[in-house]
């Protein structure tokens, strides 16, 4: 009966979560954009509640999150989009319009208005287009986002972009480390074969699980002699 109870929670949750998201696409349409990105946000956080994920930030770390600077964190889980959207709450490069274009009507449009930049990975043309889009916004000085691994299939210890410690030294930026975890979770209820409502319903049954952060670290490009010595530097922060 707990179990059952719990189900119809999620699920009007989920709901609930998918209605703000038609709502955000109204505002664009409405010339409402900044209230659109807003209601974004908590879609976004309505829909991770919904799936059974619950945040735990303690103050210094929420503080890190207003550093201005080139914040990255570790890509393990596809659960963090959830945490893209509702804790950085900035401009980042991504792939997951080819996993939820099909669910969420004008989803593209969606992550343009907010300001992030959808791109096939495998093109090259668009690789190198998204990495434009990201010196445009640190020639602003503005913060962004950027998963170094690139992928929740690359192990972030096996691949990091050199692109970190690239932009960081050309724009003079800080970058902001971030390496986070999901407490209580099974490998199997988090399990992802590229099929959304399959794990949608999986984790609507699934345990409740807690994004948590481990440790977080600012780097300073002039604190280093060359770019190969802060690049290693950086990696080392998530491979040690």
């Amino acid at each position: 009966m707990k179990k059952i109870t719990i189900f119809l929670i999620r699920l009007n949750l989920f709901i609930f979560s998918y209605f703000l998201y038609l709502i955000n696409v109204l505002f664009i349409f409405l010339n409402l954009k900044e209230k659109s990105k807003i209601i974004l946000i908590y879609a976004a956080y309505y829909c991770s509640k919904s799936l059974g994920l619950s945040y735990k930030l303690n103050e210094e770390f929420e503080m890190k999150l207003i550093e201005k600077g080139i914040h990255i964190a570790n890509h393990d889980n596809p659960l963090d989009i959830f945490v893209t959207q509702y804790i950085f709450r900035m401009p980042t490069i991504t792939t997951v319009n080819q996993h939820l274009k099909k669910l969420l009507p004008y989803f593209e449009l969606s992550l343009r208005n907010f300001g992030h930049f959808k791109f096939n990975h495998l093109n090259q043309r668009e690789r190198k287009s998204a990495y434009l889009f990201l010196k445009n916004i640190c020639n602003k000085k503005n913060c962004v986002l950027i998963y170094p691994s690139g992928s929740i299939y690359t192990p972030i210890d096996k691949r990091f972009s050199k692109s970190i410690s690239k932009l960081s030294i050309a724009y003079n930026l800080n970058v902001v480390a971030w390496k986070f975890y999901y407490e209580d979770i099974s490998n199997k209820e988090n399990s992802y074969e590229r099929d959304v409502l399959k794990f949608i319903i999986k984790r609507l049954f699934s345990e409740k699980i807690v994004f948590k952060v481990k440790k977080v670290k600012v780097f300073y490009p002039n604190d280093f002699l060359n770019e190969k010595e802060y690049h290693d530097k950086i990696r080392s922060f998530y491979v040690d």
